[in-house]
């Protein structure tokens, strides 16, 4: 089946049909080409962008935030939560650089990103889990130091930060923590499982599709014993979703994880949980990360919804 590109984003398809189907050489390039494509970014006059050091979940441990803060906020401004992707394994605050900018100066509110520990051998689920946890609750009890309103708090997420904001949802749902006036999930993993999606964008699902125990989802989880993943790992697996804050999904036409990601945005409106979806058309997984129109659309629609939940308008 011809997958075609919307105009504009031919390249970043390329690129990730390249990483999951090329040759070494091939992907070494092409990775190189993609830091050059996701870091680039410029911060409007005003806005500052400034690293801090916050405790950590463990004791005697710290996280990294990188705080955005444009020019000309009122008092107690809104204030979103962001959590970068990387299939739990790779990723940092700054892949996101570009889409925290742009939804502090759009919405405006501060954007506050965390930089969670990375999956590896010693590292799994519930640890990044965890640590987003830890961001989230630091961000409530610090909102005067930041200038933002405790009671206005978002969160957004792309691909692995979009499964996290669900699995966060969910845990602030079940363990109590600040109120979420909206959950942003773009691109997310909320299944692990295999959809008519997973076969019909293979070509575009970044690595080579191998041994289950290989894969980010079996090395985020720390390995699978027969059962059902924890929800708060896999939000999909979640069988009773009342009382969750308002969902947004934003899902690419071309990106295997495509039909997880629209059956549970159908379960969520089943549920009665404010529900909110958006299927990009000819793009991929991450296609956000192109600074485009329709980045800039989908970026503007996110926008106007915090500004709705957060009583801005």
């Amino acid at each position: 089946m011809e997958r075609k590109a919307y105009p504009g984003f031919e390249y970043h398809l390329n690129l990730y049909d390249i990483l999951a189907h090329g040759t070494k050489e091939e992907q070494d390039k092409a990775n190189e080409a993609q830091q050059k494509y996701i870091k680039g970014y410029t911060l409007p006059e005003g806005m500052t962008m400034e690293d801090r050091m916050i405790p950590g979940t463990e004791e005697g441990t710290e996280l990294r935030i990188r705080v955005y803060t444009p020019a000309g906020l009122p008092e107690k401004a809104p204030v979103v939560l962001e959590i970068h992707g990387g299939g739990w394994v790779a990723g940092n605050l700054d892949i996101d650089n570009y889409r925290c900018i742009y939804l502090a100066e759009h919405t405006p509110c501060i954007v506050v990103g965390v930089e969670y520990r990375l999956t590896n051998k010693e590292v799994h689920f519930p640890a990044p889990l965890l640590d987003c946890y830890t961001a989230l609750c630091w961000v409530h009890d610090h909102a005067a130091e930041l200038g933002a309103d405790p009671e206005k708090i978002g969160l957004h997420g792309t691909s692995a930060g979009g499964n996290l904001v669900g699995g966060l949802a969910l845990y602030v749902r079940d363990h109590g923590g600040p109120e979420i006036s909206l959950a942003v999930m773009n691109c997310p993993a909320v299944t692990g499982k295999v959809y008519t999606s997973t076969f019909q964008n293979e070509k575009f699902a970044l690595r080579k599709e191998g041994d289950k125990k290989d894969s980010v989802e079996h090395m985020y989880m720390g390995g699978m014993n027969g059962g059902n993943p924890s929800y708060y790992a896999m939000p999909g697996y979640c069988e009773d979703l009342d009382g969750l804050c308002p969902i947004y999904l934003v899902i690419a036409e071309y990106d295997p994880l495509r039909d997880e990601g629209l059956e549970f945005a159908a379960r969520l409106l089943q549920a009665g949980v404010p529900c909110e979806l958006n299927l990009a058309p000819r793009v991929g997984h991450g296609f956000c990360v192109v600074d485009h129109p329709l980045t800039r659309w989908v970026h503007d629609g996110v926008c106007a919804s915090f500004r709705r939940e957060f009583g801005m308008l």
